[in-house]
């Protein structure tokens, strides 16, 4: 299962000029939420079947709106995992292809977490697109809220995300 992860992130850095498969080389099973300082987690831009609106959570611990993503259970792929984060998040169904590219791949920072006890770690979150049905249903012992935004918001999550969905989606 790791080299698959490894594979699908070395053949993103080759397509977009990127460095990510470096994170998690090594023995270390990256996704496992009790690999530090890094692991990979996955998410889903949940897009309308008109390509105009997508689906963002309110996310619990930030405060703030995202797709809906989260850490990959063990023996998952990264599609899977997007996948079934979008359906336990949002009540939404993705019809993403189990071969699917991610349209980005973002590093960012978790703050320590004495509660949980998590130190200050990194995510390295394997993002993709895909469209969704159902009706937008969250899970609020999940996240506080959901909601459809326009295709532009995207841009304030990653602005590399809206020109790679013609490709990905097309």
């Amino acid at each position: 299962m790791q080299q698959r992860f490894y594979q699908l992130i070395a053949a993103y850095d080759t397509r977009h000029a990127t460095q990510y498969c470096h994170f998690i080389e090594g023995e270390n099973d990256f996704t496992s939420r009790n690999t530090y300082p890094v692991h990979v987690t996955a998410s889903l831009f949940a897009l309308s079947h008109d390509l105009a609106r997508t689906a963002f959570i309110h996310h619990r611990a930030s405060g703030k709106w995202f797709q809906p993503g989260g850490h990959v259970d063990a023996g998952e792929t990264a599609q899977q995992a997007a996948t079934r984060e979008c359906l336990e998040e949002t009540g939404l169904i993705a019809a993403l292809a189990g071969d699917a590219r991610p349209v980005s791949i973002d590093l960012h920072r978790i703050p320590e977490n004495p509660r949980k006890g998590e130190p200050e770690h990194y995510h390295l979150d394997i993002r993709f697109a895909s469209r969704v049905s159902g009706a937008l249903n969250p899970d609020l012992l999940e996240v506080h809220d959901a909601k459809w935004f326009a295709i532009e918001e995207l841009d304030a999550v990653d602005e590399r995300v809206r020109p790679r969905l013609v490709a990905v989606l097309a």
